[in-house]
């Protein structure tokens, strides 16, 4: 009798714990949307903070974003927020993270369709990481067609398997690699730039003398860190060959270039290219009938204006100092010419 109580006893312990269980068990999901806002939510009159980041690519199916981390507000398992213009647009979890500060990103949720269709490859948003109670609330008062709270949302996890269901960024089309072009150092491949700079040339006594030219350049990354670059400038000489002439120089450039990286967000990028300056002086060597210049000294002034003209090989090194995203600080200085200028990455 005494043995029959003890397991009676025992049995009923072993139900209690399993009902026990039962009802306050979770799935991870809900584990990890309570940490996200418990650590993170905000009264509704506090504004979170939101920090800027770029869209650097997006998958096929657009479920995989990759965005810059610049300011490394997130990090691998963080819930975060996209907006634009301070409204909702999606939510995401952070699903990776590397050295060159981008973020591999799976949307979970989209708020606004009309918003979503605008993010882009490129595009600019703010993030809100952790909480985003404080937007949902603001625009719950100005958006009447919310979806009923009972009613399912399919664009919005839904089970433990959705968390992890697809989030490796390799693999299949639908997913974007985060490593993609990890070689690259600059990542965009373009680069267009507008220069100030010093061009060396003739005075009249035949002596060189540097003048001063804008020019411009635009590069393309052929392959990782390997570029090809294309650039043409102008100025004009006043008073040469002669006294009231004036010859125009138009320098014509072909470069090939290869980045190293260097501190402080820095690039060097040695170059070896080909340089043509053509000139052109309409006057010179035209006999103006009031027998002021000999035939002697017009064929001087062909003469000086062909002096001018060059096409040779050239050497150098750019170099490269990133500002803000996107922009950076040249300076060139090699055999062809010495610049100093703005470069735009796209």
């Amino acid at each position: 009798m005494f043995l029959k109580k003890i397991k009676l006893t025992a049995l009923f312990c072993l139900i209690f714990i399993l009902f026990s269980s039962s009802l306050h068990a979770q799935n991870v999901l809900d584990d990890i949307e309570e940490e996200d806002r418990s650590d993170n939510s905000v009264t509704s009159d506090e504004a979170p903070k939101l920090v800027s980041e770029t869209i650097r690519s997006i998958s096929t199916s657009r479920k995989i974003f990759i965005i810059t981390n610049n300011n490394q507000s997130f990090t691998r398992g963080d819930f975060i927020s996209l907006l634009l213009g301070n409204k909702l647009v999606c939510r995401a979890l952070v699903a990776k993270t590397n050295s060159d500060k981008l973020s591999g990103i799976k949307i979970v949720k989209i708020y606004n369709l009309v918003l979503w269709k605008q993010i882009n490859e490129g595009k600019e948003v703010l993030v809100l990481k952790g909480d985003d109670s404080y937007y949902v609330i603001r625009e719950k008062g100005t958006d009447k067609t919310k979806t009923a709270p009972n009613k399912k949302d399919d664009s919005k996890l839904q089970t433990d398997e959705d968390l992890f269901n697809s989030t490796s960024l390799s693999g299949s089309e639908d997913d974007l690699s985060i490593e993609e072009n990890n070689k690259r150092l600059i990542r965009p491949d373009n680069l267009v730039s507008m220069n100030v700079g010093l061009i060396q040339g003739k005075d009249v006594d035949g002596s060189n003398k540097n003048y001063t030219q804008i020019n411009g350049a635009w590069a393309f990354q052929l392959t990782d860190n390997i570029w090809a670059e294309a650039g043409v400038g102008s100025n004009t000489i006043v008073d040469y060959p002669f006294t009231g002439l004036d010859t125009r120089l138009i320098n014509i450039e072909v470069r090939a270039k290869y980045t190293f990286s260097a501190p402080y967000y820095s690039y060097l990028q040695p170059y070896v290219g080909y340089q043509t300056i053509l000139t052109n002086s309409p006057g010179a060597g035209s006999d103006p009938g009031d027998g002021s210049r000999s035939p002697a000294q017009l064929a001087e002034e062909l003469k000086m204006v062909q002096d001018l003209k060059k096409s040779t090989v050239i050497f150098g090194v750019t170099f490269l100092k990133r500002i803000v995203p996107g922009w950076f600080i040249r300076a060139d200085l090699g055999t062809d010419i010495i610049n100093g200028g703005l470069t735009l990455e796209f």
